[in-house]
């Protein structure tokens, strides 16, 4: 079985967040980001900030903050805590309304002229099994389940896709255009009004370990 990371992120959403105090002055001063940090090719425009790191990429835009992480990587509790959260610290009167953990994995079977029986083994239901042409060795088949953990709505889609261009990159065996099944989890927490918004939000990225390990334990459920 290949398993490999697609993304993983971080994603807070506001009612308006205020883009022109995003300059790299604002962002050192605070302590969110680090010189070394500030070196890319930054992008700071009236509509978004956008901001690349070796480890991370920080977008800003008038109705969320995101942190997209290409991989795990050690220090990537502790970078959310200082980044993330120090935005939220340093903001505390914006409007914050909900967020989400987010990882995503991409999965296929050893071999590639397998990944239809696998598929189809691993995901149709008995509704599907009913319905889909037999003949077909086209079919795909896909899921989706959602549970509360974590003091979060996690919502885990599962559906069967195409490999997209930088596929090598994750994995020399695979190639362009080849069958995989994508598991996305989406750890969301809504803030409600009687929340008080930023100790949520440092709350529920406080649990990205825990929700990082949940994730992992469930694609690794996955069998060959």
């Amino acid at each position: 079985m290949n398993i490999f990371v697609e993304n993983l992120s971080v994603v807070i959403v506001a009612k308006d967040f205020n883009i022109s105090i995003f300059k790299p002055f604002w962002l050192l001063k605070n302590n969110i980001l680090n010189e070394q940090e500030l070196q890319g090719n930054i992008v700071i425009t009236p509509p978004a900030v956008h901001i690349p790191t070796d480890n991370f990429v920080l977008m800003v835009l008038p109705d969320r903050l995101q942190m997209t992480m290409p991989r795990q990587y050690r220090d990537a509790k502790d970078d959310i805590a200082r980044i993330l959260g120090g935005i939220i610290k340093t903001l505390p009167h914006t409007p914050y309304t909900a967020l989400g953990l987010n990882f995503n994995y991409f999965v296929a079977p050893e071999a590639e002229d397998a990944f239809s029986s696998w598929n189809k083994q691993l995901l149709a239901s008995s509704l599907s099994n009913k319905i889909y042409p037999e003949q077909d060795e086209g079919t795909r088949f896909g899921s989706y389940l959602s549970f509360d953990v974590l003091g979060t709505r996690l919502k885990i889609d599962i559906k069967p896709v195409k490999a997209p261009n930088n596929i090598a990159t994750l994995c020399n065996s695979w190639h362009k255009g080849q069958d995989l099944v994508r598991l996305n989890f989406n750890f969301h927490r809504d803030i409600i009004s009687s929340e008080p918004p930023t100790q949520t939000v440092l709350d529920t990225l406080g649990k990205w370990s825990e929700a990082l390990a949940l994730s992992e334990q469930f694609t690794a459920m996955i069998p060959e």
